[in-house]
């Protein structure tokens, strides 16, 4: 595993934290590889802490965009830009529970997105939320689309269309983070969601964890059937 990715355990919490702080925790290839590696690890947890060490979140990814005229080809791009977030992505779904993030500094670029995915996100007060991809010159579509389903449209037109930095108040408004938190709360407010979360019934947060990915993709018919579906399983397996 990359030693920019560590990982940690107190008892059924398990603590992933992205350290390259000197470098504001923007995620290399090989980064992005080790986050997935250490997800798909956590099989035996109940909760899963997802933090950075330093005053940022994430600032990105630490990928340049080709030069005008080097001739690369799109597979290489496919391969070498996309392939290890599709990955990562992958993984994220892969879980079956749930995600809490701990936001503070700048979350942009793959930062921002982490917080969306993840299923409760604390941020920091004073916390920034960026896509900035249009000033390289680059469609940020990879990074929008975990965002489709959980941003209003709207909201994730002026995110990408102004390149803009947004604020904690912004991203609570715009789902893109559950609460925002006084800087030295930030750890005791997650840690008390991740502990009340343990405190559950594992079957019903399963239930919920599964619900939540996707039900929100059904029309509301559909949702209902499906909930109704998972409850009746929880209940009649009892």
């Amino acid at each position: 595993m990359a030693e920019n990715i560590r990982v940690s355990r107190d008892g059924v919490i398990l603590t992933i934290s992205i350290a390259r702080a000197d470098a504001g925790n923007r995620l290399t290839n090989e980064m992005a590889g080790a986050l997935a590696d250490a997800l798909d690890a956590a099989g035996d947890s109940r909760v899963i802490l997802l933090r950075a060490l330093g005053p940022d979140f994430c600032l990105g990814r630490d990928i340049e965009p080709p030069a005008p005229g080097a001739g690369v080809r799109a597979l290489d791009v496919l391969r070498d830009d996309a392939g290890p977030i599709i990955a990562l992505y992958a993984a994220l779904a892969r879980r079956n529970q749930p995600i809490v993030g701990l936001v503070q500094g700048k979350a942009w670029g793959i930062g921002l997105v982490l917080a969306a995915m993840c299923d409760l996100s604390f941020a920091a007060q004073g916390s920034s939320f960026r896509l900035r991809e249009l000033e390289r010159g680059i469609p940020p579509c990879i990074a929008m689309a975990p965002l489709l389903h959980r941003l209003p449209g709207k909201a994730l037109a002026h995110l990408v269309y102004t390149a803009g930095e947004m604020d904690a108040a912004w991203a609570l408004a715009n789902g893109v983070v559950s609460e925002i938190a006084d800087g030295a709360a930030l750890e005791r407010r997650a840690r008390e969601a991740a502990e009340r979360i343990v405190s559950f019934p594992p079957e019903a947060v399963d239930a919920v964890k599964q619900f939540m990915a996707h039900a929100p993709r059904s029309d509301e018919s559909k949702a209902v059937l499906y909930g109704a579906s998972l409850l009746a399983n929880v209940l009649g397996s009892r």
